[in-house]
């Protein structure tokens, strides 16, 4: 609820940096990024400055609401109103709070939170039904390409992807759409011939970093994401998921940067230009 508040705010993470100084508070955006891309509660002082720099006047209810599931009281939980019907007015003129359940499961000892599961409205990257072979550019850095790479901190040892000079030679990439809306994206090795589906990485030293796996699968979440039209043929890689996209480690778009799942926002290293043809097919992939 706390990613759907920042995406309903309509404020990138400067944006809500800056509207907290102006309101005499500190939140940084590497924090912020921190905390959206984590399922942890956030510590008790962060979700206030949050809120109120999202446009909350009133965020008593948001602290409750933490307080409640940090205590293990997850019935009738305060949160804010999410409203289905449409409406143009900003989330801070709406009616703040009403009683949602939070589920409880595993044994009650998970808490879900709550999330939308309907991804917004965008252009997609028009595909044809049989994929096509692509490179990904970096928009800002187009000499820049998506492809195999290193975790520069050295704790991953596998290949990872991330930007390099897209005249260095690299696996070759196809994307694969899946279903009316989803894409994965192939990686052929360029001496093995090897097929692999990017796919992120949930936990360990590389928790969200992208690697390529040989097992590829349509109902894998982590595999598929939605190629949307930002502007001027740039597009961002969203995760299935819906509040996550493919941005650059780091933020900087430069050589080595590695590709990292983090909170969606309107920054550049979110942003990629992609090039198809229509030359070669991937083969079925068969385990075993």
């Amino acid at each position: 609820m706390l990613r759907e508040l920042k995406d309903r705010s309509g404020l990138t993470l400067r944006g809500l940096e800056e509207r907290a100084a102006a309101q005499g508070e500190v939140l940084a955006r590497s924090t912020v990024a921190d905390m959206l891309r984590k399922d942890s509660l956030p510590r008790p002082e962060l979700p206030a400055v949050y809120v109120r720099a999202c446009g909350v006047e009133q965020p008593a209810a948001w602290l409750r609401a933490r307080e409640r599931l940090a205590t293990g009281i997850h019935d009738a939980v305060e949160v804010p109103e999410q409203r289905k019907t449409v409406s143009d007015r900003p989330l801070w003129q709406r009616p703040s709070v009403v009683l949602a359940a939070v589920v409880v499961a595993v044994l009650g000892m998970t808490t879900v939170f709550l999330q939308g599961d309907v991804l917004p409205s965008a252009q997609l990257l028009p595909l044809v039904s049989a994929g096509s072979w692509a490179t990904i550019h970096a928009a800002d850095a187009p000499d820049l390409c998506l492809t195999e790479g290193r975790d520069s901190s050295g704790r991953y040892p596998s290949e990872i992807a991330a930007l390099r000079p897209c005249a260095v030679p690299g696996p070759r990439v196809f994307l694969q759409p899946v279903g009316d809306e989803f894409t994965t994206i192939k990686w052929e090795h360029p001496v093995e011939k090897v097929i692999g589906c990017l796919t992120v990485i949930r936990s360990g030293p590389a928790e969200h970093l992208v690697e390529p796996q040989n097992h590829c699968a349509d109902d894998n979440d982590d595999q598929l994401f939605r190629v949307e039209l930002v502007r001027d043929q740039r597009y961002r890689f969203r995760s299935a998921g819906g509040s996550a996209c493919v941005g650059l480690r780091g933020g900087a778009v430069v050589e080595g940067a590695e590709a990292v799942r983090e909170p969606c926002a309107d920054e550049a290293d979110q942003e990629f230009t992609v090039d198809l043809t229509s030359s070669g097919r991937v083969q079925p992939i068969v385990d075993g």
